[in-house]
C-alpha cells in the first residue's frame, strides 16, 4: 500500500513540479528589470535649435506589417525589407522626434535584430529613450503551432530623438482584469514619458501604446493618460502620441471564436473631453486620408497626436501613407512650433 501511495505521489508530484518550473522560466524575465527604462546614445551629433519641429507616431508591428497578431511567420529578407521600407518613408519628413510602439529591441520572431537602433542609425537620431513592455523567453502567441512560442522576446516602446532626451519614465497602466496565466504572458500597457530638450525649452512627449482588447480596461488607461498628461501640462509644452487602440468608427464585433471586440464607449473621447490638449487631426477629418489601420486599406484612425494648444502650435499633420505595408499601421506626422 505504501510503495503504491509513493508510486501515486511520484506520478503526480513530478509533473506538477515540472509544470511550475517550466512556468517560472517560461515568465521569467530574460533582462534585469531594473533596464526596462533605458536611455541610448546612438553616436549622432545634436541638431541646433530651430523655428519648427517635426514629431512622428508610428506603431511599427515589429516590422512584420499585415502578419502581425497571425500565425504567418514571415522570413528574415520580409523584415529587412519592411525595416527599409519604414526608413525611407520617415526621411521624407525628417522627423525631430519619434515614438514608436510594437518595436523589438532581441527577439526571435523579428529575427534578433534591434529595430530601435536600425531604425535610430537609418534616420540619424543620436538618443535614444527605451521602455520595455515585453520580456519573456516564452510567447504562447499565435496559439499554433506551439514550435513557435519558444523563443525571447524583448520588445517595447521607444523615442529617438535628434535632441537631448534628459529624463525617460515607464509607466506601467491598469493590467486587464484576466486570470493568472493570461496575465503573466501579457505586455505592460505603458505610458513612455521623455523630456526632449529644444534649445532652452523642455518638451515632455508622452508615448502610449493602450488595451486592445478589453474596453473598460482602455477607457480607464486612457482617463490616467489624459490626468497624467493634463499634469504635466501645468509646467511644461507637452505632446501626448501612439496606438490608442479607439476609433470612433468602429463599433462592437464578434470574433470568430464568440468573442465581442470593439467599442461602446470610445476611449478616445476621454481625451477629446480635455480642456487643455488639442488634436493635431480634427475630429471632423479622423476618416478618410487620416486613417492609420490597417495600412493596406486604412479604415481606422487609432493613432494620435494630441499637444498643449497654449503652449504649442500646431503647422501641418500627415499620414505618411509612403509606408505602406511595413507595419499594420501607418504613421502619423505632425509639424509644430513651441509658443
Amino acid at each position: 500500500m505504501k510503495m503504491l501511495l509513493k508510486g501515486l505521489a511520484l506520478l503526480i508530484g513530478l509533473p506538477t513540479a515540472a509544470i511550475a518550473l517550466f512556468f517560472f522560466w517560461a515568465s521569467a524575465s530574460t533582462t534585469n528589470p531594473q533596464t526596462h527604462a533605458s536611455a541610448a546614445d546612438y553616436n549622432a551629433p545634436t541638431a541646433r535649435p530651430k523655428d519648427s519641429y517635426t514629431i512622428v507616431s508610428y506603431n511599427i508591428g515589429y516590422l512584420s506589417g499585415l502578419a502581425n497578431n497571425t500565425t504567418e511567420r514571415p522570413d528574415e529578407a520580409f523584415f529587412k525589407a519592411n525595416q527599409q521600407r519604414a526608413i525611407v518613408a520617415l526621411q521624407s519628413v525628417e522627423p525631430d522626434i519619434l515614438g514608436l510602439q510594437e518595436v523589438d529591441i532581441s527577439a526571435k520572431r523579428s529575427y534578433d535584430v534591434n529595430q530601435v537602433e536600425a531604425l535610430a542609425t537609418g534616420l540619424g537620431m543620436g538618443a535614444g529613450a527605451i521602455a520595455v513592455n515585453w520580456d519573456k523567453n516564452y510567447l504562447p502567441f499565435p496559439y499554433w503551432p506551439p514550435a513557435a512560442h519558444f523563443g525571447k522576446i524583448l520588445s517595447g516602446q521607444a523615442i529617438l530623438s535628434r535632441y537631448p532626451i534628459e529624463k525617460n519614465r515607464r509607466i506601467v497602466l491598469e493590467r486587464v482584469a484576466k486570470n493568472f496565466f493570461y496575465k503573466a504572458f501579457y505586455l505592460d500597457r505603458l505610458a513612455q514619458v521623455a523630456e526632449v530638450t529644444l534649445g532652452e525649452q523642455t518638451l515632455i512627449v508622452i508615448s502610449i501604446h493602450l488595451e486592445a482588447f478589453v474596453e473598460e480596461t482602455r477607457v480607464n488607461q486612457t482617463r490616467f493618460v489624459r490626468s497624467l498628461s493634463e499634469e504635466y501640462a501645468q509646467n511644461y509644452p507637452v505632446i501626448v502620441l501612439g496606438d490608442f487602440n479607439s476609433a470612433l468608427n468602429r463599433g462592437t464585433f464578434i470574433t470568430a471564436a464568440g468573442e465581442e471586440l470593439g467599442e461602446r464607449q470610445f476611449s478616445i473621447r476621454e481625451m477629446l473631453a480635455s480642456e487643455v490638449f488639442a488634436a493635431a487631426t480634427p475630429q471632423a477629418a479622423w476618416s478618410g486620408k487620416n486613417a492609420t489601420f490597417p495600412s493596406n486599406a486604412p479604415e481606422y484612425k487609432l493613432d494620435y497626436i494630441f499637444y498643449t494648444s497654449s503652449t504649442i502650435e500646431a503647422l501641418e499633420t500627415q499620414v505618411i501613407s509612403s509606408a505602406a505595408e511595413a507595419s499594420d499601421h501607418l504613421p502619423l506626422m505632425m509639424k509644430f512650433r513651441l509658443k
